[in-house]
């Protein structure tokens, strides 16, 4: 460090990462999941489905140049996911069927099937997991501690933020419409694919719609490191309380 104020900046940030989450603070971050939770249909009806299906439209840009796509999403808790997709790469369709079973994850290209090896069915389980955290439902559980991340603006909205930690993941930040308590924004470390190195992933779910008791966003944006990743529209979604396990089998 260049200077020594500099260097008591970031010593003070290094004890604010480790320290524990103060009683007060995990008890605030809490209310701000309960809101949530309740916004979004409440505990018991977000229970009752164990997995959903929903088909989406939209545009990639993980290549650079934005890619138009149409597919098909199936979740089923913590480390099931079976994503089809469609790329229009130039007139050229693009077949891509991405399969994570827990112990296992295949990605099929056209007709090329590839299984996962470690690093990339942990990565993969990795990005389940987050998914299945936004859906709040799991947050009730004693796995998760809670602290408060402070208050940003989305779409110049007014959010408040919680970060949730779990034993073996990446923390993950949420921010709530401060108003409604909806789900607005979430940010995580993933490992980008081209580079193998971790980028900083924000996803901004919006335009909410009720669907089976519950609220729903239909529209999605993620970007990586401040660039637009993918960004679309649910066309169509079900909430389902059996998942088809046949959807989550080699591809």
């Amino acid at each position: 460090m260049k200077h020594l104020r500099h260097a008591v900046l970031a010593l003070g940030f290094v004890f604010a990462v480790i320290a524990p989450a103060r009683a007060d603070d995990a008890a605030e971050a809490r209310k701000l999941i309960e809101k949530a939770v309740k916004a979004h249909g409440g505990q018991d009806t977000l229970d009752k489905f164990g997995g959903a299906v929903s088909k989406l439209k939209g545009t990639f840009y993980g290549q650079g140049d934005g890619l138009a796509m149409t597919g098909e999403v199936s979740v089923a808790g913590s480390d099931k996911q079976r994503i089809d997709l469609e790329i229009d790469a130039g007139g050229q369709k693009l077949p891509i069927v991405i399969v994570v079973a827990g112990d296992k994850g295949w990605a099929k290209v056209v007709k090329d099937v590839k299984e996962f090896d470690k690093d990339e069915l942990a990565e993969a389980k990795e990005q389940a997991y987050a998914s299945w955290v936004t859906n709040l439902a799991p947050l009730k559980d004693k796995q998760f501690t809670f602290a408060t991340t402070g208050e940003i603006k989305v779409e110049n909205r007014p959010a408040l933020g919680v970060k949730v930690s779990s034993k073996g993941h990446r923390d993950i930040d949420l921010y709530f419409d401060k108003e409604t308590g909806l789900l607005v924004k979430s940010e995580t470390r993933v490992k980008d694919d081209a580079t193998g190195q971790e980028v900083t992933e924000e996803s901004f779910p919006s335009e909410y719609k009720e669907v089976q008791g519950t609220k729903q966003a239909m529209k999605f944006l993620t970007k990586r490191d401040g660039k637009k990743f993918i960004e679309g529209e649910v066309t169509s979604l079900e909430l389902v309380e059996k998942p088809d396990a046949s959807a989550f089998t080699k591809p």
